[in-house]
């Protein structure tokens, strides 16, 4: 495996992209939805130092002089750069994204073939339809008061596996979301005792 797969929170981070044409624009504008703090610097007005302070760099110019200029400084200075199109001036690579947020999937060829990258993606696009973003948020939702009530990681995947084998995201396919989040309130009760949790019957007699 050449490439560690990781997805890096850039929220408040200082961000640069270099450049003057459509790539440049938006590399800007997808680092500035991750929330970074993004500066464009125009390829023509880069000067070596220009990258003091990044955390993460995009050289999107299309400059070979510029390309090695900015991978000589940032590799000086420790910061991540992607040159676009330079795998060999790369310390990331972005892949193809699968959108359905807060579900994200990657795909990567490696920098092999962007092409194949590509068209596995418009794949998994067609299968995961839009119900599986509300679906990630509810699963988030009851993980999240599953930790809080102490239910044991035993017992929390088992309540993992009832979600994804239920109807939820056909309901929410179908547009109810209400009935998918009743559904999913049940599925969620865990069905062992745990610590801190007091077991009630319907057959226990007054």
């Amino acid at each position: 495996m050449r490439y560690y797969p990781v997805f890096l929170d850039l929220a408040g981070q200082p961000c640069i992209v270099i450049g003057d044409g459509t790539f440049a624009t938006e590399k800007a504008a997808g680092l500035r939805e991750a929330g970074a703090l993004v500066r464009v610097i125009s390829s023509r007005d880069y000067r070596p130092g220009g990258l003091h302070g990044a955390r993460l760099v995009v050289d999107a110019s299309e400059d070979l002089e510029v390309n090695r200029q900015t991978w000589e400084e940032a590799e000086k200075a420790g910061i991540l750069i992607n040159v676009v199109d330079r795998p060999a001036q790369c310390r990331f690579i972005a892949p193809a994204i699968v959108r359905r947020d807060p579900l994200l999937i990657a795909i990567s060829t490696s920098g092999e073939s962007p092409f194949l990258a590509s068209a596995l993606r418009a794949r998994l696009e067609r299968w995961l339809g839009s119900e599986w973003g509300p679906f990630t948020a509810l699963v988030g939702r009851i993980r999240r008061e599953l930790r809080e009530r102490g239910v044991p990681i035993g017992e929390q995947t088992r309540v993992y596996r009832r979600l994804v084998s239920s109807d939820i995201r056909k309901l929410l396919r179908a547009g109810q979301s209400d009935k998918a989040v009743a559904r999913a309130a049940i599925l969620a009760r865990p069905d062992v005792e745990y610590p801190g949790r007091t077991r009630t019957s319907c057959c226990t007699t007054p």
